[in-house]
């Protein structure tokens, strides 16, 4: 009776749908990021650990036409600050909103990007799609790319 009892709790404990904690979690992952972004000036966003499968696997075919990182949309992190403003949620994905300073650079403007994240079973939380200004979809471009579609995708000023 006791196995059972702590096998149906097991089941579910696994079966909880997507919870404030996940979103914790998704905002947890977006902090990370922009850490290991503004401290190692070599992280890059170009990881199978930070994108998604499809999106990984669309970068290594297309990704080398972009002469910036979509991350901080910049060729250079020196100076990059960022502030998450939202994150919101849906079941097994989110949406985070992030501001981005260059504070080195006092002429630049503040740009904002959203990540769309997917929760990935055993992986925790991953890059979906970059939404900016200067892209409205990464997912989108480098799919035009690999149909050979999309024009190369650069960056006006010098970061």
């Amino acid at each position: 009776m006791e196995k059972k009892c702590v096998a149906a709790l097991l089941a579910a404990c696994i079966a909880v749908p997507a919870t404030a904690g996940d979103m914790v979690g998704a905002r947890g992952f977006v902090a990370g990021l922009y850490v290991k972004k503004t401290v190692d000036r070599h992280f890059t966003y170009f990881s199978p650990r930070v994108l998604t499968a499809e999106l990984y696997a669309l970068a290594q075919d297309g990704g080398a036409a972009l002469d910036y990182d979509p991350l901080c949309q910049c060729r250079s992190n020196d100076g990059l600050s960022a502030q998450i403003l939202s994150v919101t949620d849906g079941d097994r994905q989110a949406a985070a909103q992030v501001l981005l300073r260059f504070d080195a650079d006092k002429a630049a403007p503040t740009q904002r990007i959203t990540l769309v994240l997917m929760r990935v079973p055993l992986a925790g939380w991953k890059i979906a799609d970059i939404q900016s200004a200067r892209i409205p979809s990464l997912k989108a471009w480098l799919l035009r790319r690999q149909r050979g579609d999309a024009r190369p995708a650069g960056i006006a000023h010098n970061r």
